[in-house]
């Protein structure tokens, strides 16, 4: 995988999230309508802890380093979904921030925002994110967000009348703030998705084409199988119906969870597209155990035997944010070890 114009065999990133220091608390960012920040103590506090996400992620030897989501309130049970689904929408024009609630028992503490009238994007949304990452490492580091298509499935439209028309004024809003981000000099930029399980209607690559137009960084698409409270919401495999999405499909970099599905689905990926890199989650993000380095690197090698070490991206399951500091960062610098132990026997 290239990586600022290098090579780089069996590249190590994580996924987005890591859980926020015991002295970070709330809400970090305005809505559209606020300053980007709520206080300048927020500020301070918010910047302090993504020097520490930076820092933990260069002793863990990643090469692309993410943000960790430490804009969150990841410390807030049973309530850690809420940022995940308002956080974009809260800052996009045409929809208001409240709304009926959202479909089933696990989604119906959440609002849906309501969609209003012309979806545009009228700010910045990820601008101190970017900026805070950038003073807090010289490593190439990816922002994570919702996407488009899996924006348009938890509102309420009342303007437009088709859904996918809705998610692709959402992905042209998207595009507008990926574009500004690029213009920041932000490196690299990760789709996260829980659709493509459900449905692989190819409506979803066309969202995809819109939302990376004219985007020259490193994109990253984690299709996301659930881990909220170490829960999952994708029982069956998917991976060989999914595959005609990952052909069509404009990132880069293909991310999904293999550990705790004990690898069943990797067979399938023996017809993964030759074009794109393949991220496979080598560390449980659903267990407390914190794995050896021995037991990541028999992962990674399992994984050899299907995809080549330049395609091969090593990188957790999903998101560390709802472990202890402790165990998701013993878990990073653990699967970083492993990572340069297989390295060197290549």
């Amino acid at each position: 995988m290239e990586i600022r114009s290098e090579e780089v065999l069996l590249p190590v990133s994580a996924v987005s999230a890591f859980p926020r220091p015991h002295w970070l608390q709330g809400r970090v960012f305005g809505s559209q309508y606020e300053p980007t920040y709520r206080s300048h103590n927020i500020r301070v506090t918010y910047e302090d802890a993504s020097k520490i996400v930076a820092r933990e992620q260069e002793l863990a030897g990643l090469d692309i380093l993410c943000d960790g989501a430490q804009y969150y309130e990841w410390e807030a049970p049973g309530f850690q979904l809420e940022p995940i689904f308002h956080y974009i929408p809260e800052m996009l024009g045409g929809i208001t921030n409240y709304g009926p609630p959202g479909d089933g028992a696990k989604y119906k503490p959440f609002y849906k925002g309501t969609v209003n009238g012309k979806v545009e994007w009228v700010r910045p949304i990820f601008e101190g994110v970017v900026y805070a990452m950038q003073n807090a490492t010289d490593r190439p580091f990816k922002v994570a967000f919702l996407g488009p298509a899996q924006q348009s499935v938890i509102l309420d439209d009342q303007h437009y009348g088709d859904g996918v028309e809705l998610a692709k004024d959402i992905a042209r809003a998207l595009n507008k703030e990926l574009h500004f981000l690029q213009d920041m000099g932000l490196e690299a930029v990760q789709l996260i998705d829980v659709l493509p399980p459900y449905t692989q209607d190819m409506w979803q690559i066309e969202c995809q084409e819109i939302l990376f137009e004219g985007i020259n960084m490193i994109k990253f698409w984690h299709v996301c199988y659930g881990s909220v409270d170490g829960q999952r919401d994708v029982f069956d495999d998917h991976a060989a119906t999914m595959m005609p999405l990952f052909a069509a499909s404009p990132v880069d970099v293909i991310h999904l969870e293999f550990t705790n599905k004990n690898f069943s689905e990797l067979d399938a990926f023996g017809n993964f597209p030759a074009d794109k890199v393949l991220g496979v989650g080598v560390v449980d993000a659903k267990n407390t155990i914190v794995e050896s380095t021995d037991q990541i690197a028999d992962r990674i090698q399992r994984a050899l035997k299907i995809i080549p070490p330049d395609r091969l991206l090593v990188a957790p399951d999903c998101g560390l944010g709802y472990f202890s500091r402790t165990t998701a960062y013993a878990k990073l610098r653990n699967m970083g070890a492993a990572a340069k132990q297989v390295r060197v026997g290549l």
